[in-house]
């Protein structure tokens, strides 16, 4: 054999076994390999259910009912029947029942303290005129007489009995009537000038801003200290229906007004007597006065 052909023979051979060799590194199916690998990884539009769905949503709690508001709570008002409204009262004008006012000046004081046992002992009622000048040392002490029941009145600040014009008039009973509030929560329209005076421009100023300008009927003239029984004597003498007794809380030692009073009290409840405050009893002659005019023939 020519060595030439062989030689060419085997270069061919060689040729032919690398091309098949070569060949069969190649995947007879491409598409079908390449289907098959993209098929282990799930598509976007078949992730799970629970990763798409949004988290159920809980239904909040109700919340609480919003509670009514309370109607605010009116101011304790001592005040007279509006026909009474810059009058001068000295007495109630009653026939058809036996009711009597104990009022007191000067306070509230410590003695005031001593007024108020004796009166819830006897289960009485009265009016103090305060002034205020205590009230804003004592303003406790007012306090407990409006809890007590009892009605409160303006009697100035200081205590004047000389003239004043309008401006002192005006500081004198509306910074008294603004204590008068701060220490008791209560509005008063019930004025008493100091010593009763009506002509030194306290009384006309207290008209003109709608007070019942209060006096009295029976006074024992307590401020002087006299001893008990002749305080007693004298109210009891002088009692009636619809009367104003004037008596004292500060201004010094009351004691002999308290024994007084523990003598008053028990003594006219036994004529038949009831104990009411001014307001009260101011009210009781109004409603009077309308039934007997209801009671006309028309």
């Amino acid at each position: 054999m020519n060595p030439k052909f062989t030689k060419k023979l085997a270069i061919k051979s060689i040729i032919l076994i690398g091309s098949i060799a070569l060949f069969s590194l190649f995947p007879k199916n491409p598409q079908t390999t390449s289907s098959n690998s993209l098929a282990q990884i799930p598509p976007f539009g078949n992730s799970p259910p629970n990763l798409l769905k949004p988290a159920k949503q809980k239904t909040p709690p109700s919340p609480p009912a919003t509670p009514s508001p309370k109607p605010p709570q009116q101011p304790l008002v001592f005040a007279p029947p509006a026909q009474f409204r810059s009058q001068i009262v000295y007495k109630a004008s009653i026939s058809n029942s036996k009711v009597i006012a104990l009022t007191f000046d000067d306070g509230p004081s410590p003695e005031t303290l001593k007024i108020l046992e004796v009166l819830q002992k006897h289960q009485a009622v009265a009016t103090f005129f305060c002034l205020g000048a205590n009230l804003r040392e004592y303003p406790e002490i007012a306090k407990r007489v409006v809890q007590a029941g009892n009605a409160i009145g303006n009697h100035t600040w200081h205590h004047y009995y000389q003239n004043v014009n309008e401006k002192t008039a005006s500081n004198e009973i509306d910074y008294t009537g603004v204590h008068i509030y701060r220490s008791t929560g209560a509005k008063s329209f019930l004025f008493r000038p100091p010593g009763g005076r009506l002509n030194n421009g306290l009384a006309a100023y207290a008209q003109k801003k709608n007070y019942v300008v209060v006096i009295w009927s029976i006074d024992p003239k307590d401020f002087l200290q006299p001893p008990a029984a002749a305080i007693a004597h004298t109210v009891l003498s002088q009692a009636s229906t619809g009367a104003i007794v004037l008596l004292h809380d500060g201004g010094g030692n009351r004691q002999q007004t308290v024994e007084a009073l523990s003598a008053i009290i028990p003594k006219l409840k036994q004529q038949g007597y009831r104990f009411v405050t001014v307001p009260q009893l101011l009210q009781m002659q109004a409603a009077q006065k309308q039934q007997t005019a209801d009671q006309k023939p028309k």
